[in-house]
């Protein structure tokens, strides 16, 4: 009898945090920097991004907003 195990490739999945260091999650409430803009975080993409891509990458997606966003440019007004 033989056994087969699958590997599973681990992903690291690493916090956001907006420019005054306030952790980010989906449902925050937050407001952009440059066209304040406020909108509801829908999901944050971090899958397969280094720990210091994170905080510059466009990976964080509002709701009822086109496009992505960078955490620095964010800014929390409140938490769910």
């Amino acid at each position: 009898m033989r056994f087969f195990y699958r590997q599973t490739k681990e992903v690291k999945v690493y916090k956001a945090y907006d420019r005054y260091r306030n952790p980010l999650d989906a449902g925050y409430r937050v407001m952009q920097s440059d066209s304040r803009l406020v909108g509801t975080i829908a999901a944050i993409h971090t899958e397969n991004l280094k720990r210091e891509e994170v905080r510059r990458s466009k990976c964080v997606e509002l709701k009822g907003v086109k496009g992505y966003f960078a955490p620095q440019e964010l800014m929390c007004l409140s938490r769910a």
